[in-house]
């Protein structure tokens, strides 16, 4: 049985995501635009950062378990949309991990091969479970997640 060990909430409404709650971790969210670019956060931004950032924690974790210095590394993640033939849509990412401190390739391998088995932002699915009450509540939400909104 797992033990969780810490929960984030994000309320996302028209042009607005605001993170447990809090006004302070409020963002303007858009759409991307056509030519791939965008001026507010967007769900390919956010799932990148997330990424990045999971991965690289992940990579420290498995680069000291294996004795490497991994002070200096580095990690890269694109998420990429797209429009599939059959009208849904398709999120990838690729990513790039930097890590000077690994002295050979194979100790590159072993510790980003680890890294990549200990993310669980990296796989075939992150399982999502629905909370109907919780969805009920959200009915009564008005206006976007910004801090002057609620």
């Amino acid at each position: 049985m797992a033990r969780d060990i810490y929960s984030a909430e994000a309320t996302s409404s028209r042009g607005s995501v605001r993170v447990d709650g809090r006004g302070d971790l409020a963002y303007p969210v858009g759409e991307p635009s056509g030519n791939g670019t965008a001026d507010a956060l967007n769900p390919e931004r956010l799932y990148a950062a997330a990424l990045a950032t999971c991965l690289h924690q992940s990579l420290t974790i498995a680069a000291t378990s294996l004795d490497v210095e991994p002070a200096e590394s580095v990690v890269t993640a694109e998420a990429t949309l797209s429009h599939r033939d059959d009208g849904r849509y398709e999120l990838r990412a690729a990513v790039g991990i930097y890590l000077p401190g690994a002295a050979t390739d194979d100790l590159y391998d072993a510790v980003t091969r680890e890294a990549l088995r200990l993310c669980p932002l990296v796989g075939t699915e992150v399982p999502v479970t629905f909370d109907h009450e919780r969805g009920l509540a959200l009915q009564h939400h008005r206006g976007p997640a910004d801090p002057g909104q609620n």
